[in-house]
């Protein structure tokens, strides 16, 4: 048996570290070196380290008909601290920090912990992340220890992978290893609601099965809205009430609805901005007017006054001294009277936007109260394509306000259209909102204590990409500082444990097409998954561009806009 000694303080623990400081960097570059670090695929791959258990080997002895299995790697320092942080926190980081690969871990263990707490300890099931007596949190109410948790992401493609990775790692958690004939593929997720439809529309008593519920946000504002008395799509679409019965498989029916009815930015900048008053919009782009209109008139959220879902016109021109902006008094007061010629328009043409149906559902949720599940943990990603009004629909769900909240982002990524983020704001929201709401009703506040923010972590070890890539996008970050000092949340420089070259750009004679030249000899391999996303995968801007290129290379590769792919990952 081996020897077993107990930890004490006089230990001192090496971590492997494999940073070079930037300075020596620039001189160290041999070709030896460079050689050795030029397989870098394979270094990623070694980057992640198992830790080996009993349960692990089980595994991979049953796993024997060679379908790929999900076992939990281990975390570094930096992401363990924020894992075993008990209380709601905000995590920050850069693309590729693992932002993603933290709320997906503690969301597991806390599953586990509710099952050892169910069931007692069972050393036949695999152990998952090092469940040790100390880790283990005995949880309230003994009797019906089920734990809650909902995972929330706006793209639907990160959803679905995000959802996959979480049956895998519980599947690997239970110790069931049959085998897995539910992977979705990427490519077949077209449609928002496509994949969601086995879940059903409501909160209101949901099965256990159903949890931990991995859901887009718009399913999420689906399910609220089925909670409440009155739907918001009532109102518009009475006629066709009579096709389908409220709560049964409404879904379909609801989304053509609604494909036909909703304004995003494309239609807004078709269909409506041609027909402002060009006094108005000279000057203007498109995407500023939206983006003030969805996040700051229609999506500030203030909790010192009743509810009515838009800033006043003083309140907003009063902006411009607040913040460091480039619109001043005047350009705001145009904004505004676009604004009020854009929602008369929608009411005549019957349309509505998100904001509206998040706002309609802060004020039913205000007058009625929520009637739906109670849940435990809230875990959110990519946060930042959220506006302040849409998170704050989240405490009608989740009143466990002092732990139950995660929220993962990165505003240098913030490109969802229309939403203007800082990370200031959402501690701001978190602060008079949730917090001094539930000190209002006093829940677990003692006398005179003050409600605890939350804490803030930074992720800034890159486990995605090697440091040339990093350099690069370190040197756009510093021009965002310094030109846009208000507009991204400035964090310490990432690391990267894998040296690399600068990225290269391609350009191409007239005519010569680049991407054929890249693609057109690969017929036969075909990318299949692997982490959370596909082998290989080209970027474009639009949709337009999309389809254009989708014509030439077909299946061989996948192709997405940028934010289709954001949180993925590809070789």
């Amino acid at each position: 048996v081996p020897m077993v000694w107990h930890i004490e303080h006089d230990i001192i623990r090496f971590n492997k570290d494999c940073n070079v400081d930037a300075h020596e960097e620039h001189n160290l570059v041999d070709t030896s070196y460079a050689m050795e670090n030029s397989k870098v695929s394979e270094s990623f791959l070694l980057m992640k380290f198992y830790s080996l258990s009993s349960g692990v080997a089980k595994h991979l002895l049953t796993a024997t008909d060679g379908s790929e299995i999900d076992i939990p790697f281990e975390l570094t320092d930096e992401e363990q601290i924020i894992v075993q942080f008990p209380l709601t926190s905000f995590i920050l980081g850069r693309s590729g920090t693992g932002k993603t690969t933290v709320l997906t871990m503690k969301l597991i263990q806390k599953e586990q912990q509710s099952l050892i707490a169910s069931q007692g300890l069972n050393f036949d099931a695999a152990d998952l992340s090092g469940v040790d007596d100390n880790n283990i949190m005995p949880l309230k109410n003994g009797g019906d220890s089920f734990v809650k948790q909902v995972f929330i992401t706006v793209s639907p493609k990160l959803c679905s992978a995000i959802k996959d990775h979480i049956c895998g790692l519980k599947r690997f958690g239970t110790g069931d290893v049959s085998d897995q004939s539910s992977i979705l593929h990427m490519h077949d997720i077209m449609d928002d609601l496509e994949e969601f439809t086995e879940i059903p529309d409501s909160f209101r008593d949901l099965p256990h099965e159903h949890y931990p519920l991995t859901i887009t946000y718009r399913k999420f504002l689906m399910m609220l809205d089925e909670t409440c008395r009155t739907s918001f799509f009532d109102a518009f679409y009475g006629e066709m009430k009579t096709s389908f019965e409220r709560g049964h498989s409404r879904s379909p029916a609801v989304q053509t609805f609604i494909e036909l009815k909703e304004v995003p930015y494309e239609k807004f900048a078709t269909f409506y901005w041609p027909r402002f008053n060009a006094d108005l919009t000279k000057k203007f782009a498109a995407s500023t007017i939206f983006t003030e209109i969805i996040s700051h008139i229609k999506g500030a959220y203030q909790a010192s006054r009743p509810y009515i879902g838009k800033l006043g016109r003083q309140d907003y021109v009063m902006l411009s001294d607040k913040r460091f902006s480039c619109l001043n008094n005047e350009k705001r007061d145009r904004i505004y009277d676009i604004f009020l010629e854009y929602e008369s328009m929608k009411c005549t043409a019957k349309e509505f936007d998100l904001s509206d149906f998040v706002n309609s559902l802060h004020s039913s949720l205000a007058s009625e109260g929520y009637h739906g599940d109670m849940v435990d943990f809230v875990y959110i990603d990519e946060v930042q394509d959220l506006t302040m009004t849409q998170i704050a629909l989240l405490k009608y769900v989740c009143m466990n306000i002092k732990e139950g909240f995660l929220f993962a982002g990165d505003t240098a990524q913030t490109i969802a259209r229309g939403i203007d983020f800082r990370f200031e704001d959402i501690r701001s929201l978190f602060y008079t909102t949730f917090l001094s709401e539930t000190e209002a009703s006093n829940q677990g506040l003692k006398h005179g204590e003050k409600p605890h923010l939350s804490d803030m972590f930074q992720l800034s070890q890159n486990f995605r990409t090697h440091s040339g890539i990093l350099r690069m996008a370190q040197s756009i970050m510093s021009l965002l500082y310094f030109f846009f000092p208000s507009s991204v949340d400035k964090l310490n420089p990432e690391t990267g444990l894998v040296y690399g070259e600068a990225p290269v750009l391609l350009e191409s004679d007239n005519d010569e097409n680049a991407i054929m030249t890249i693609f057109g000899e690969s017929k036969t391999k075909h990318g299949n998954l692997r982490g959370f996303g596909a082998e290989q995968v080209i970027l474009v801007r639009d949709d337009a561009a999309k389809k254009q290129i989708i014509d030439l290379v077909g299946k061989q590769a996948l192709v997405l806009t940028i934010v289709e792919c954001k949180g993925l990952e590809f070789q």
